[in-house]
């Protein structure tokens, strides 16, 4: 009869021979709201199950044409969340392009994972019911390893410092999304719900999280003077200036990230 190490080993053996999919990276063609033909000039798409090699991909696949993606400066998000140590990556590449983030009903939902990259974007755009879903994140062993802050932490990690990476790690994703000014009781209700057991969004938790980020708003004011309560010949102008703005600095983000990539 085997031995329970034994009985691990095989189990981690049969994981690793099973094919991860990399998330699906296109520029959609059609109004993720409406469905409307808008051709080629569609935003960036990003769906399905993220994985480790998924941030190098976006990050390629922005800099293939830059000018393109930088015209819209928008995600579509559509996945159901994946690895959280690459999740966290590719927020933190969202927000410093000050991209905006969109989940329409037509293209599917974020949830879990996913939810960081929404959560980190400066502005965000959702369109429907059940499509933004929270939970307490998943780590497998060596995702807590690369996700937790500690890095004393060895391959033969024996189960009680195991607990006490998982709760590094659980720690990281939290002060993240308070980083990213996610209401405290948005991460209760994420940590109280298991990972297979979504707690998704109302139109108030939206409204409470906001269409824009407290630290965009703080960036509009300061090179745009962004006021909303202004006229509209004011808006106009305060628009050019953010597009303006935003786009020269997602560019320096990018000089910057290709760099270290």
């Amino acid at each position: 009869m085997g031995t329970p190490i034994a009985a691990a080993c095989t189990f981690l053996l049969l994981l690793v021979s099973v094919p991860a999919y990399s998330a699906e990276l296109f520029y959609m063609d059609h109004d993720p709201y409406t469905d409307r033909f808008v051709g080629p000039i569609g935003p960036l798409v990003l769906s399905g199950e993220i994985i480790p090699g998924d941030y190098a991909a976006l990050l390629s696949k922005i800099l293939a044409d830059r000018d393109r993606f930088l015209t819209q400066n928008k995600l579509i998000l559509a996945s159901d969340g994946g690895d959280v140590a690459e999740a966290l990556k590719i927020a933190k590449l969202v927000k410093s392009l000050y991209t905006t983030v969109i989940v329409g009903p037509l293209t599917g939902r974020c949830v879990s994972a996913c939810f960081f990259i929404y959560a980190a974007a400066g502005q965000r755009e959702t369109d429907g019911e059940r499509l933004i879903g929270i939970n307490r994140p998943y780590l497998a062993a060596s995702e807590a390893r690369s996700t937790s802050t500690s890095t004393s932490t060895s391959a033969s990690t024996a189960p009680a410092d195991a607990t006490l990476v998982e709760s590094g790690a659980l720690a990281t994703v939290r002060a993240f999304l308070e980083d990213n000014a996610v209401p405290r009781y948005l991460l209760d209700e994420m940590f109280r719900h298991a990972s297979d057991d979504a707690y998704w969004l109302t139109a108030e938790d939206q409204k409470n999280l906001g269409y824009r980020s407290p630290g965009f708003d703080r960036y509009l004011r300061d090179k745009c003077a962004w006021d909303d309560k202004k006229p509209v010949e004011d808006l106009k102008r305060m628009l050019k200036c953010r597009d303006r703005v935003t786009q020269d600095a997602a560019r320096q983000a990018l000089a910057l990230a290709s760099t270290i990539h």
